[in-house]
């Protein structure tokens, strides 16, 4: 294991089509399951300067006593604003889950072993749009 600050060397390696990253990624051997196993963890942000940071310090800066106050007020809306029965039973750490799954702000990092999924969620919004930013929807109308 590295040290956590120790650099690690990253070889990039430049894909021209589909086909290429498919073999490059997939360069691993199947299971008996055949499934293929890496053991490479993969986090899918479009644009590689982006600091592995969660969506929740991005929001509060990196002012840890900002972050401690704006979790728990989003979590209890979350749960008060779900739909009922909506919400699996768990502890914290499902609750975080889910919510971050819903696009809640939250301390966790995603993660997935699955190549595809991290490209997905590369290529899913344009590189300068960052998926902790409210999305502005027009305000209904006030009833009076």
């Amino acid at each position: 294991m590295t040290p956590p600050d120790t650099e690690v060397d990253v070889n990039d390696i430049r894909v021209e089509s589909w086909k290429q990253l498919v073999e490059v990624l997939y360069d691993i051997p199947e299971t008996d399951h055949g499934r293929h196993r890496s053991n490479f963890a993969y986090r899918g942000l479009a644009d590689d300067s982006w600091d592995l940071k969660t969506s929740l310090i991005r929001l509060g800066g990196d002012r840890p006593h900002v972050v401690e106050k704006l979790e728990r007020p989003l979590l209890r809306s979350f749960k008060k604003y779900a739909e009922p029965g909506s919400l699996p039973p768990g502890g914290l750490w499902t609750l975080l889950a889910v919510a971050q799954h819903h696009g809640l702000p939250t301390r966790l990092l995603d993660w997935t072993v699955s190549p595809r999924v991290a490209l997905h969620f590369a290529t899913a919004e344009p590189a300068d749009s960052r998926v902790s930013e409210p999305r502005r929807r027009a305000r209904p109308p006030r009833l009076p």
